[in-house]
């Protein structure tokens, strides 16, 4: 029915796609690119390991980020670099090639929920898309002197993999799982090769870290109990029907259990619990809101309520999956801040970290907003509301933060890696099997951003991108001139 209404699959639908792939890829290609540049970069690049939980590991359950930051950097400079790229560039582009088909996936999925969930026009599914689209720039541009944040930043390259690409992977299944429903048992046994894919991206979801695997674990628990009390608290009839949805909780529990046996959680049982600060940096995050978001927001919202309150606006799976939404997302913030309370108040202060309950908040809006879409007045008004909220996520009177550690500008900090690989490259071309290797200096013990540690992570990340032919034993120098050449502050 909704093939034959146009509403999927459509020219209209896809050209959308294709803007939502090529703004993202130039924002992160040339607008606000990152680069590697820290410590964590070079360690990240240079570490090996199983593609499975690890017992007693430092980061148990971080399979994606640890697996697949190497791997495709790797990818990336071994494709990229013969077409004239350096390696640093490769690195930069084809990251943001990945945010960009992430997103499209992530938008795509909450398109075609509005359309299937929500029963929107497509004009509507378009608008409501449209919407959450511009909230990943616009919902928390309100600072300048580059402070202000977006749904999509982290402060490295790193992070984009380890924070970023698992909120979107577990966005993405999430909504999934909400438009299918109990249509995924059908696929276990009519669609194996589907079925297989599902389970990946579960293991995919629920393997990434501890702060966006609660997405889908908690919305999958809120399914289960609100068709059970639907059921009349008929247990072994829920769990027959959701036979995924309980392999996602499971595989979460046993994430769980590795992840408090780690080495990460073993130096986080020595810290004391601040919840207090973590609900600080949570409502100062969520208080950074732009007005015209935050304001279209509470309207839709108070629409949904009303839709659910008033017979005959919402129908009841509507309505059901509004409760769902409202029961993770109250479920989402809680775990986050007891998290965050234990390891880093700072973290929850972060939109990713976040990302679980900032996309409910957006899809509780958007079953009022496909009430009021109904309307012919609404529909009027609509690309004005479009035109407002463009102007708000483009402001000049507001500058974004730079993906770099300190808010070091992307030119100096690609600058200052590229020299890293000039100093050893010009080595290598002398035959010398060790090197002193100058970089800026900084007040921390360890030199961090650029570690005196980490000689030996640096070598062995360029050899294994083949950006050199061999090894060389690095001793690494903080030297002041060098943040002189590349206005680098000391801090």
């Amino acid at each position: 029915m909704i093939k034959a209404k146009g509403y999927r699959d459509s020219k209209v639908e896809w050209l959308f796609y294709l803007f939502v792939l090529l703004s993202i890829f130039v924002f992160f290609g040339f607008i606000h690119p990152t680069t590697i540049f820290t410590g964590d970069e070079w360690f990240n690049l240079s570490l090996g390991r199983e593609a499975w939980p690890e017992w007693h590991g430092f980061n148990p359950i971080k399979v994606v980020p640890e697996v697949s930051f190497p791997l495709l950097i790797n990818v990336a400079s071994f494709t990229l670099t013969p077409l004239g790229l350096t390696f640093l560039q490769s690195a930069t582009f084809f990251t943001a090639a990945l945010i960009a088909v992430l997103v499209a996936v992530y938008l795509r999925q909450f398109y075609l929920f509005t359309i299937e969930k929500m029963h929107c026009s497509q004009y509507s599914a378009l608008v409501i898309a449209t919407f959450h689209y511009l909230c990943l720039f616009g919902l928390f541009r309100t600072l300048n002197d580059s402070k202000s944040t977006y749904m999509l930043w982290e402060q490295n390259i790193t992070c984009y993999y380890h924070y970023l690409f698992p909120a979107l992977i577990n966005g993405s299944v999430t909504l999934y799982f909400l438009r299918k429903g109990r249509e995924l048992k059908g696929y276990l046994s009519t669609n194996p090769v589907l079925s297989g894919f599902i389970v990946l991206s579960v293991y995919l979801s629920i393997y990434s870290n501890i702060f966006s695997n609660v997405i889908l674990a908690v919305t999958c628990g809120s399914v289960l109990l609100v068709d059970l009390v639907a059921s009349r608290y008929k247990i072994i009839e829920t769990i027959k029907s959701y036979p995924l949805h309980i392999l996602v909780l499971a595989m979460w529990f046993m994430s769980a259990i590795f992840e408090a046996n780690g080495g990460r959680a073993g130096r986080m049982g020595k810290s004391s619990l601040d919840i207090s600060g973590a609900v600080d940096n949570a409502l100062s995050l969520l208080s950074q809101m732009n007005v015209a978001f935050i304001t279209l927001l509470v309207v839709g919202f108070a629409a949904c309520i009303f839709g659910c309150i008033v017979s005959g606006k919402l129908q009841i799976h509507e309505r059901k999956l509004v409760l769902i939404g409202l029961m993770s997302s109250i479920i989402i913030i809680t775990a986050l801040i007891l998290i965050s309370a234990k390891s880093s108040a700072e973290y929850i202060g972060k939109p990713v970290v976040m990302w679980g309950v900032l996309m409910y908040m957006i899809v509780l809006s958007s079953f009022g907003f496909s009430l009021l879409l109904r309307s012919s007045y609404a529909s009027y008004l609509s690309p004005v509301i479009m035109l407002i909220l463009v102007n708000a996520s483009t402001s000049q009177n507001y500058s974004l933060k730079e993906p770099q550690w300190g808010n070091i500008t992307y030119s100096a900090a690609n600058a200052v890696s590229q020299n890293i690989i000039d100093q050893i490259s010009i080595s290598l071309e002398s035959n010398k099997r060790t090197m002193v290797l100058y970089v800026p200096k900084n007040e921390s013990s360890d030199n961090w951003p650029i570690p005196v540690t980490r000689g030996r992570e640096i070598s062995w990340t360029l050899k294994s991108n083949g950006v050199i032919d061999k090894g060389i034993e690095i001793k690494i120098q903080p030297d002041i001139n060098k943040n002189k050449e590349f206005d680098i502050p000391v801090r």
